[in-house]
């Protein structure tokens, strides 16, 4: 009975050492505001993307703008960019 109590505690040691918390997870990930724009037919957007390893990720579009800590920050410079031309405005 005691090497069955001793084995689970152990095994719950190991698991709480290998497996991060959610807090753990969470202070490694990060999310900005970003302006992306479709290379392909120059349409721009504001979104939110995510920081994991030191990279803020996305599909196929190019940033355009960011990181910005305020979704207001982005829309100010998606404006700046559809006035400029660089971002289509529809």
């Amino acid at each position: 009975m005691i090497k069955h109590s001793f084995a689970g505690a152990l095994f719950a040691s190991l698991i709480a050492t290998a497996v991060p918390s959610a807090a753990q997870v969470e202070a490694q990930v990060e999310a900005k505001w970003f302006v992306l724009r479709n290379h392909e037919v120059g349409n721009c957007w504001t979104a939110t993307l995510v920081r994991l390893d030191g990279q803020y990720t996305s599909t196929f579009e190019r940033k355009a703008g960011g990181p910005y800590a305020t979704e207001e920050q982005a829309l100010a410079r998606l404006k700046s960019l559809s006035d400029e031309g660089t971002c289509n405005s529809g």
